[in-house]
């Protein structure tokens, strides 16, 4: 489970979050929603570790995370940005190969291929459009072993029939582990999840 117990945040001088506390489940698929401006990014930052906290704490797995080094905080979650920026010129099999056999969880080859990624493998990531090289960040972090997948927007630059296909390959995680995913476009997500936790 990951514990969010009465945390305050800040963005530079800009209080985001404030004493605010959430739990989610060590399995299922919750889908995280506000409006714009609500800290929905924050939080993602705050759990990743990212982010520190001015006040409060986050638990993850039963593990206060402010006690963590990055190699444990790797192996608890897995996070895929909002936007993850390419700049050198690696190619898609390169980009998943970071992450080494022994680091891949049990479902990596069946979401390598629901993302659609089988056929630009040897493409270069800096060459793919903005919805590719977003499957590519979404992969890198699906594929990886951790307890918990923290997924900003993932399904933003998608068309509806990738938006389903990333669905897939989160419920086939989330029967296993936890997944947080934040999304702007509810009305069409909403079913799709097993919990929403929502910012106002």
């Amino acid at each position: 489970m990951i514990n969010v117990n009465k945390i305050s945040v800040k963005r530079g001088d800009v209080l985001v979050l404030q004493d605010f506390s959430a739990l989610v489940p060590e399995t299922g698929a919750t889908l995280l929603s506000g409006p714009n401006g609500s800290g929905k990014t924050t939080l993602i930052h705050a759990i990743a570790g990212s982010l520190p906290l001015e006040s409060g704490s986050v638990e993850i797995s039963d593990r206060n995370i402010s006690n963590l080094s990055a190699g444990e905080m790797a192996h608890l979650r897995s996070v895929a940005p909002q936007r993850r920026i390419f700049s050198l010129s690696f190619s898609v099999a390169e980009i998943l190969n970071f992450i080494a056999p022994s680091k891949r969880n049990e479902h990596w080859l069946a979401t390598v291929e629901s993302l659609g990624l089988n056929e630009l493998m040897q493409k270069k990531v800096t060459e793919l459009s903005v919805g590719q090289q977003q499957r590519v960040s979404v992969a890198l972090a699906l594929i990886q072993d951790a307890h918990f997948y923290l997924l900003d927007e993932p399904f933003s630059a998608q068309d509806s029939e990738f938006q389903l296909r990333i669905l897939s390959a989160i419920k086939i995680i989330a029967t296993k582990k936890g997944v947080l995913v934040v999304s702007h476009n509810t009305d069409s997500l909403h079913s799709q999840f097993d919990q929403e936790l929502r910012l106002n």
